[in-house]
């Protein structure tokens, strides 16, 4: 059986090649895909300027991040699929089920791979193509990392579809403030929308005196910077208060100067990595992720803004670079 996948082949361009399936073995499903998310963690690869390499020795996974990227790389994590055929020790699913989860290299019509990772979706659930797990289940370790005391200050910088999540994932929590920081009103007119009680647009104010101002001076008690950008980690460095907390999902893929040498001298907070490595119990928050969609805490099929054919993935990643304020989540439809 053929396969079509795409590979980026060169900087900032796609290829479809078709290629021969592998057998399906005894504890593996074959998927046909039906989406997959973009995601900005893949923007490296696409436009070549880094590639993390990954070894398993002896159970241990021990990384390393290249600047060589090897050409054709494969990208996509976001899978959405419905499981078309599976080795007999598979019990979990049936064919006809629609599974979401974790996978590698899912800009293609079919996978063979191992039945972990994936988790089975309501046949009722709606936007079953939009019910992407990964990034759901990213955002549940960070929101479950931030776990705000009653009357806590939160701010998130960044108002793309993490930070959005993560502002509806927190709206119910005991935060008595939550402030939503963002260069785009139609992003922050969003995050209103899922439960920030405060916007800031940070071209037109100025977002540390207003964050002393909400909270007399002392700072946030919790920031979560996920912009990738060390500007905003320089606003997260200021206001937020002496010992407070700090959390970073964001990937710094581009070296840029760090201001906040002083800052972090002066306010100690506790800075938090809150990647997806962070979590202790992967198929535990991948599962909490999907019940969270389920009870609309957090509905990333909301914030799906753009969704391109598979031929098209060329212009689906070239839109996902271009800093299009419209564009908050993406999808590519096989």
């Amino acid at each position: 059986m053929k396969r079509r996948i795409a590979k980026i082949v060169e900087a900032n361009k796609f290829e479809i090649f078709e290629e021969e399936l592998p057998e399906l073995m005894d504890d593996q499903v074959l998927l046909g895909m039906k989406s997959c998310g973009l995601c900005h963690s893949d923007v490296p690869v696409y436009l070549g300027e880094k590639q993390l390499a990954g070894v398993v020795l002896k159970g241990r996974s021990n990384f390393k991040v290249s600047d060589q990227v090897n050409f054709p790389a494969v990208v996509g994590h976001e899978p959405v699929a419905v499981i078309e055929g599976k080795g007999k020790n598979v019990s979990e699913f049936e064919v006809g089920d629609w599974v979401s989860g974790w996978k590698r290299q899912c800009f293609t019509d079919y996978m063979v791979t191992d039945a972990s990772k994936l988790v089975k979706l309501d046949p009722k659930i709606e936007d079953k193509r939009k019910c992407l797990l990964e990034p759901l289940t990213c955002v549940t370790n960070i929101v479950r990392a931030a776990n705000p005391k009653l009357g806590d200050s939160v701010v998130v910088i960044g108002c793309g579809v993490m930070g959005l999540l993560c502002i509806s994932g927190l709206k119910n929590s005991g935060a008595f403030k939550l402030i939503a920081i963002d260069f785009f009103d139609n992003r922050l007119k969003k995050a209103q929308e899922l439960g920030a009680t405060h916007m800031i647009n940070a071209k037109k104010e100025d977002s540390v005196n207003i964050i002393n101002d909400l909270t007399d001076g002392k700072g946030a008690d919790i920031v979560i910077e996920i912009t990738g950008k060390m500007a905003a980690f320089h606003t997260a460095s200021q206001i937020i208060k002496r010992k407070g907390k700090l959390l970073i999902p964001s990937l710094y893929a581009k070296p840029e100067p760090m201001q906040s040498g002083f800052y972090l001298m002066l306010k100690s907070p506790i800075i938090h990595s809150t990647h997806p490595f962070y979590s202790d119990d992967y198929d535990r928050d991948m599962n909490i992720g999907y019940e969270s969609y389920k009870k609309g805490i957090l509905p990333i099929n909301r914030l799906i803004t753009h969704t391109f054919k598979f031929e098209n993935i060329n212009e689906a990643f070239k839109k996902l670079v271009s800093g299009d304020p419209e564009f908050i989540k993406g999808i590519v439809e096989m």
